[in-house]
């Protein structure tokens, strides 16, 4: 999971606009107020305007109406949210702000931008180590009168949702907790079991994408997965390390410009921070992996560390060149595209491979382009954008847009790490879990491929589970699609905490 993607991808909804919308009266506007339990945010939205994705609330007033406004959380800071939404505005520098606004919970920097005609209000705010984004998109003609009667009040009245976990009663102590690695400051929190110890423990890592402790999946879903896990394996008498990813919440650094390789070493930071607190087992740490994650576990597992053992959930065993093909193919048929579309990606894949590796971003803008062209043409008339200036204008965000991502290092550091080698060089413990209708990391891709290289390294100790019905989240899923892990149950299936609680307790001492 992204979470730059969950605002990102959200702003090409901006280039649907249209002029020759009907204007409503400001004075006519009621606020009414709203909790978004996936953003963790409360505030006010106009009576009547509906949530036509999470976090945008529109207008629609008139078919052609496209008049919104973001009400978002994102894991990042201010500084680093700002330049990942500049291709989606059209923007070739960094906006300047044009004010600050002081509310009742937090302080707001302003910025006014045009998208191709269309005025856009937005906000920003950093707290608690989320910034909260507020963004209203008008056409000129209404956008005096909508700053006014809704962008303003919003920002007064949005606040942070109080904390579940912080008024939850556990019986274990809940400690927030910072280590560094290098000129890395990362924030976590420690669920430590009853008693002095020493406990065993566990340090989770996430899944792509700047990620919170609990590996929050806002907009997407619902589901916290490390907040669930660490939970039940402290209930078990099992310490449990979990950490905002570097760049995100409260940790320091940049995650923009991070490759896997420096996740791995935050990873073994955290494991060293254990080890050198005296409540914990330094000879007892082990590590929980998802989907990236579980890269890192074979990456840490492989060299000279002090894990005990390690559980990957959903960790690649292939390429990631060759993850990204079967992801995509699975992706789109989840989704219903046609062979022709699907087959139209794969080719892209394959011939951007190159390009990336040898750095030849002018030969991958022209393929892009070409790409999302044809991408666009093989939509239903009534999808396909305007083949006019503001369709061009479409076009070329959504080039820009793609370019950035693939040109980051961490893209490189994926496409070309093969964790084969490093499953191969491990002898300590191992769970593989994965689940039957994962789109995002295949388990008849992936699942042997980890079996085959522990059992070639002579590996003696270690199981490889998959659930059928298991998505990339381990929610019981009908199609496995990622537009529908928001409407499943926002839960694991009933089998992965115990199994993975049980697995460790096998090999681990539970402090009395």
């Amino acid at each position: 999971m992204n979470s730059l993607k969950q605002i990102v991808c959200l702003m090409l909804t901006l280039m649907m606009v249209t002029t020759g919308i009907v204007s409503a009266q400001a004075d006519d506007i009621v606020l009414e107020p709203f909790t978004n339990e996936l953003f963790e945010l409360q505030g006010v939205i106009p009576q009547g305007w509906t949530e036509v994705s999470p976090g945008i609330y529109a207008r629609s007033s008139t078919p052609s109406d496209r008049t919104a406004i973001f009400q978002q959380s994102v894991v990042l800071s201010a500084e680093q949210l700002l330049p990942a939404l500049m291709p989606q505005l059209g923007l070739s520098e960094l906006p300047e702000a044009v004010g600050t606004l002081a509310a009742d919970t937090m302080t707001w920097t302003l910025y006014q931008v045009n998208v191709i005609g269309i005025a856009v209000d937005m906000a920003m705010a950093e707290q608690g180590g989320r910034t909260y984004l507020v963004m209203l998109m008008a056409s000129p003609d209404d956008f005096e009168g909508l700053h006014d009667a809704v962008f303003l009040p919003a920002l007064d009245a949005l606040q942070p949702l109080a904390s579940t976990a912080e008024a939850e009663d556990v019986p274990y102590i809940q400690e927030d907790v910072t280590f560094d690695n290098g000129d890395v400051t990362l924030a976590g929190t420690l669920t430590l079991p009853e008693g002095e110890g020493p406990h065993p423990a566990v340090v989770l890592v996430t899944g792509s994408g700047p990620q919170d402790r609990d590996e929050s999946l806002a907009p997407v879903a619902a589901i916290k997965p490390f907040r669930l896990i660490a939970d039940h394996l402290t209930r078990n008498g099992i310490a449990v390390l979990r950490y905002d990813d570097r760049g995100a919440g409260e940790s320091t650094g940049d995650f923009t410009t991070s490759t896997i390789q420096d996740f791995a070493t935050d990873a073994a930071a955290a494991i060293d921070f254990l080890a050198s607190r005296e409540d914990i087992n330094a000879e007892q740490i082990g590590l929980i992996g998802h989907s990236e994650g579980g890269l890192v576990a074979a990456m840490l597992g492989s060299g000279d560390t002090d894990l005990a053992y390690i559980v990957a959930l959903a960790g690649p065993g292939v390429i990631g060149r060759d993850v990204l093909l079967v992801q995509n193919e699975r992706l789109l048929a989840a989704q219903g595209a046609t062979d022709e579309q699907i087959q139209l990606q794969i080719e892209f894949l394959q011939q951007a491979y190159p390009l990336i590796d040898r750095q030849d971003w002018a030969a991958l803008e022209t393929l892009l382009r070409e790409t999302i062209t044809t991408q666009m043409e093989q939509l239903p008339e009534g999808e396909r954008p305007p083949a006019d200036a503001l369709g061009d204008a479409q076009l070329a965000l959504t080039v820009q847009a793609q370019l950035s991502n693939l040109q980051s290092p961490w893209f490189a550091s994926f496409l070309n790490y093969d964790p084969q080698p490093d499953w191969t060089q491990i002898d300590i413990p191992v769970l593989a879990i994965f689940g039957g209708k994962d789109v995002q990391v295949d388990a008849e891709q992936n699942a042997p491929a980890v079996e085959a290289a522990l059992e070639q390294g002579g590996n003696e100790d270690y199981k490889v589970i998959v659930y059928p019905d298991a998505n990339h989240l381990f929610q019981q899923a009908e199609t496995g699609g990622f537009d529908e892990y928001g409407t499943l149950e926002q839960t694991f299936i009933a089998d992965l905490l115990p199994d993975i609680t049980e697995w460790i307790l096998e090999r681990v001492d539970v402090a009395e």
